[in-house]
């Protein structure tokens, strides 16, 4: 069974271990943080988090998002700096539930998109390609009607979110 929720302190040594294999796979290099970094900037002091738990497996990912805001529109929202899934539970929407948790989360405190950079992952262009506006140098954005769909998806199982995500045309639906 999958939980996707906010991580907590308790979390930070299991988060940190999977940012230095994030790091490893995204990147080939070796992690420049701690764990101890993560306690003191995150929960609201610099950036936030939301953890995908499996039973019997432990943390098997993590989305790291931020407030932002979009001055074109006059609108908050949220940039996404990084979302990880351990490659064992890659391809069953641990992506997904993450980002549609955040989604939640950030309309939750009056956010109205989602915006964050795409790194080249297998399976996860299908999704982004579906939902996201893409602009230049692999940025994503989600707005919208898009976005508070994606958000109404949190805590939805990825088989029936899969079937309920938004199209790419709603970003532009106000």
């Amino acid at each position: 069974m999958l939980t996707v929720r906010s991580a907590l302190p308790r979390d930070v040594p299991d988060v940190a271990r999977l940012v230095e294999r994030f790091m490893h796979d995204a990147f080939s290099r070796a992690w420049g943080g701690s764990a101890e970094a993560l306690a003191r900037d995150g929960f609201g002091a610099h950036f936030d988090m939301s953890v995908a738990a499996k039973t019997g497996a432990g943390l098997v990912g993590f989305a790291a998002w931020e407030g932002i805001y979009d001055l074109h529109h006059c609108v908050p929202g949220a940039h996404i700096i990084d979302l990880y899934v351990d490659p064992s539970h890659r391809g069953v929407g641990v992506a997904l539930e993450l980002l549609a948790d955040v989604a939640a989360r950030v309309r939750d405190r009056g956010g109205r998109f989602l915006r964050g950079q795409a790194l080249p992952a297998r399976g996860l262009e299908h999704l982004y390609g579906r939902v996201a506006v893409l602009f230049p140098g692999d940025e994503c954005n989600v707005g919208g009607r898009a976005f508070r769909v994606l958000a109404d998806l949190a805590g939805v199982p990825a088989r029936e979110a899969i079937r309920r995500l938004p199209e790419k045309t709603w970003n532009y639906e106000p």
